[in-house]
């Protein structure tokens, strides 16, 4: 008999917090996400998107009494504003191989959701685009990136088992990087800074904080005109923003960042690339404290040897101009520099046609899949 108890004290957090770390101790591809902000997500208190969201978390336990299965409720009225459609989002579903657990643990999240007078479930998807999102469905062999997801394979069955379907998918691809910049982005970068007056903002000498502390604010306009019609986008809150600067302050790289600007000084583009920190989170459980911090420190000081394409985005005024073409020209002559051979793209809607006919310029592999799935409650419990 598999009971389902809501998180309420610091005991069911930290329950809630350590199970997946459990749950995949064993499996070498898993990397956990950072503790101290999950930990922080299961208050009202604590939770940076408290003022925009509803959630719920709930703890499955066998016979025994021993946590089984973990779930999370939002309900993201940012969303519902923007498209008029009233849904309850699952997140952070990790469970054991049983189908009894899986039950309980969406019945829970279906019942919370006919509580708010809803009835339409669907995820995984967390509170914004740069949280956790998508079942993985293909591509368990490889190893999860920081902005990708891993769960085991059984996790998909035993949802369609539940009257889950298909919304859509994202995918993941390796980006083979070559020898040398692309011609046609070489001449289109040259081409378009002449026609439009674009530059370069960010240089090799500026530190992490230099860019943080001056693009900023900027780039997250970028991100969210860039990526506002996007399935399950909302707009960043100064907390949300405050909290991912602060996870990037210890990762990011000023040679792996750009920033494009207009004649006027107005950012209007922008790409990310990330060391990957994927060792790091294994080898420390997520956790930077007391002795954590030690397996990042190497990313600050040497080159990485692994990077992962975590954000490229332009603005509305010059999506067809070209622009985008500067971003890659720099960040390509970077890794190549640094002598590495291949990138991990993030992930990427499979209908978005425009980053996938940019991404499909390059010779890759497609390896990941992620899905989102989707349900309409037809009677209460």
């Amino acid at each position: 008999m598999i009971k389902v108890k809501e998180v309420v004290s610091g005991a069911d957090r930290r329950a809630f917090a350590n199970f997946p770390l459990k749950l995949y101790r064993d499996n070498p591809h898993y990397a956990p996400l950072f503790y101290g902000d999950e930990k922080a997500l299961l208050s009202e208190k604590t939770n940076i998107y408290s003022d925009y969201c509803k959630s719920r978390f709930f703890l499955a336990y066998d016979e025994r009494g021993k946590v089984v299965g973990r779930v999370g409720a939002i309900v993201n009225y940012a969303d519902i504003q923007k498209t008029g459609v009233k849904s309850v989002r699952f997140t952070r579903l990790d469970a054991v191989d049983d189908g009894e657990v899986f039950s309980a643990l969406m019945h829970a999240v279906e019942r919370f959701a006919l509580s708010e007078g809803i009835d339409v479930v669907h995820g995984p998807l967390g509170y914004n685009d740069l949280d956790k999102e998508g079942l993985m469905i293909e591509g368990f062999e490889y190893d999860q990136t920081y902005g990708g997801v891993y769960n085991y394979p059984y996790y998909l069955p035993y949802l369609e088992s539940l009257g889950y379907q298909k919304e859509f998918d994202w995918i993941e691809r390796k980006i083979y990087v070559g020898d040398k910049v692309d011609d046609r982005y070489a001449r289109m970068a040259e081409v378009v800074k002449a026609r439009y007056g674009l530059r370069e903002l960010i240089t090799d000498d500026m530190t992490a904080g230099d860019v943080i502390d001056k693009f900023a604010d900027d780039i997250f306009k970028v991100l969210d005109e860039a990526y506002r019609k996007l399935h399950g986008t909302v707009p960043f809150t100064e907390k949300a923003k405050q909290s991912l600067i602060a996870g990037l302050r210890i990762i990011i790289k000023p040679r792996y960042v750009s920033c494009v600007a207009n004649k006027e000084g107005k950012i209007i583009g922008f790409g990310l690339l990330l060391p990957a920190i994927w060792h790091a989170l294994r080898k420390s459980r997520g956790k930077l404290f007391p002795i954590g911090i030690f397996y990042f420190l190497p990313l600050l000081f040497k080159k990485p040897k692994e990077v992962e394409m975590a954000l490229i985005g332009v603005v509305d005024e010059y999506r067809n101009t070209g622009a985008h073409s500067l971003i890659i020209k720099r960040l390509w002559q970077n890794v190549i520099e640094d002598g590495i051979t291949e990138l991990e793209s993030n992930a990427n809607l499979e209908d978005n046609d425009e980053i996938n006919n940019l991404l499909n310029k390059f010779p890759q592999k497609q390896h990941k899949r992620r899905r989102c799935l989707i349900k309409k409650l037809n009677k209460p419990f």
